[in-house]
């Protein structure tokens, strides 16, 4: 692999996307004798990152805007320049921007790390106008069944969309996202110990389908019931209406602690936040999209021992139940007396043993078998 130069690109993904840069790029850089590109929204710094990964920003834009069509094609600039001999897509805007480069450098292998089932995401949840969701989902379904067969290799994040999507079994292999254990969270949340205010987290993406109204909701009754009861939320809102809504939300809410929702944040924050919290909030809707998904908060809190108030879902119950991590509720309709006794109660993660299988640790050697 001497000399073999790889790209690594999104479009709305942020440059240092935990998934994208800390662990595809960052893993093949240190396994493999590459030059290692990432190409993602925002601007890159450098020198707060690993030096072995080459970064390239788009800049900023709105979700809906002709700035983010024209930052497709400054990709496949970009692909152009750096004569990459293993390209990784990890959007399904940039599907026809790789092909159109491997029709000029056929030998080059193209990868496509599927993050999400995009067909039933845009039909099923509210990013664009309901209007326009049957023939956006309806061109990216075909976009895909088209492009993937010129492609070398897929990799899921989800066992789901092999089911959801058979046309890609024949080439899929699944590489969860799974945690990044930083050792330092793990240990402060090992050596934890009850305070006098109950620090509740939601963390990651912010939007109705991920359950951030209900969470704020649930907070709501807790801190009604026993002040000492508070949320932080540490993450990202991409859509400016939803922003605009959020914020309008929480004001005045004075048990919530909410970092700014309209730019992402560094992946230390969430770790952060993590390392002092009580519990993590997972309150997804029950979706359509989500359901058979795993949420990679899932995967961080269990592997960072931070006690879990999960939605009900059948998936999720189980991974919550085999390690002892927290609690399933229906966060519409609690109990809310019993429920803060059971949020003030020591005793999960009894066993002291590593959830390695959790980790991206394991996970991340699926890629060295990737034909890349």
């Amino acid at each position: 692999m001497t000399g073999t130069t790889i790209v690594i690109a999104s479009v709305l993904k942020p440059v240092y996307e935990p998934r994208m840069y800390e662990k595809i790029a960052i893993t093949l850089s240190k396994n493999r004798a590459a030059i290692i590109h990432v190409v993602g929204y925002g601007t890159v710094d450098q020198t707060t990152h690993d030096t072995s990964v080459q970064t390239h920003g788009l800049g900023y834009f709105k979700r809906l805007s002709f700035k983010r069509l024209f930052a497709s094609w400054q990709v496949l600039r970009l692909l152009f320049q750096l004569k990459p001999s293993v390209a990784i897509a990890c959007t399904h805007e940039l599907l026809i921007p790789f092909l159109l480069y491997k029709i000029f450098h056929p030998s080059v292998k193209l990868v496509y790390d599927l993050q999400e089932n995009y067909y039933l995401n845009i039909l099923h949840t509210q990013a664009f106008p309901s209007f326009l969701r049957w023939v956006i989902a309806s061109w990216v379904r075909l976009k895909e069944r088209i492009t993937l067969a010129f492609f070398t290799t897929i990799i899921a994040a989800e066992n789901c969309y092999l089911q959801e999507m058979p046309f890609i079994q024949s080439k899929a292999i699944v590489v969860a996202n799974k945690a990044l254990v930083d050792p330092i969270v793990l240990q402060a949340r090992k050596n934890a110990v009850l305070k006098v205010r109950t620090c509740l987290l939601f963390s990651g993406t912010l939007s109705a389908e991920y359950g951030i109204y209900e969470a704020i909701d649930l907070a709501e009754k807790l801190y009604e019931a026993d002040p000492t009861f508070y949320l932080r939320i540490v993450g990202y809102c991409a859509d400016q209406k939803e922003q605009k809504k959020l914020q309008d939300y929480i004001k005045g809410k004075s048990f919530i602690e909410a970092m700014p929702l309209d730019q992402p944040l560094p992946h230390t924050e969430i770790l952060k936040a993590m390392r002092e919290a009580d519990w993590g909030l997972v309150a997804y809707r029950d979706h359509i999209a989500t359901r058979n998904r795993i949420p990679t908060k899932l995967y961080e809190y269990i592997s960072h021992q931070l006690p879990v108030l999960c939605t009900t879902n059948p998936v999720w119950q189980k991974l919550v139940t085999a390690y002892d991590a927290g609690l399933c509720i229906n966060y519409k309709q609690t109990h809310t007396d019993l429920l803060i006794r059971l949020l003030k109660m020591p005793g999960f993660y009894k066993s002291t043993a590593r959830p390695v299988e959790l980790t991206w640790e394991e996970e991340g050697k699926k890629l060295l078998v990737v034909s890349c």
